[in-house]
């Protein structure tokens, strides 16, 4: 699901939508319909246009993540965030973020296993 333009495809930005259901900034309830597409690795660092590499961001989000101090990373095509340090005390470690339902439904089963 990769394309070497740097903007996201419909089929990609629906992927996309699907698996993180909302922006993945926690506590954040923009619908994933509404949310815009973020690159991971910048695309102008060689990050590609693909599925693995793009998160759904709230136009607020987007444009204030660098400042905010949310750190965002892909592994194995699951998105994974830390908080920023003035929201976290203590050490700062990484969490799985999604609220898509076919993940959420995984991720119990594996849980109950």
């Amino acid at each position: 699901l990769g394309s070497p333009e740097r903007c996201f495809t419909a089929a990609q930005r629906r992927a996309i939508q699907l698996r993180d259901g909302t922006c993945i900034i926690p506590g954040c309830k923009i619908p994933a319909a509404m949310t815009e597409i973020h690159h991971v690795i910048p695309h102008s660092e060689g990050g590609p246009t693909h599925t693995d590499n793009g998160v759904c961001l709230c136009w607020w989000h987007h444009r204030y993540l660098a400042a905010s101090g949310w750190a965002i990373r892909m592994v194995r095509g699951a998105v994974q965030i830390m908080a920023p340090p003035w929201l976290e005390t203590g050490a700062r470690k990484w969490r799985n973020v999604t609220k898509s339902r076919t993940r959420l439904t995984d991720a119990v089963e594996r849980k109950n296993g």
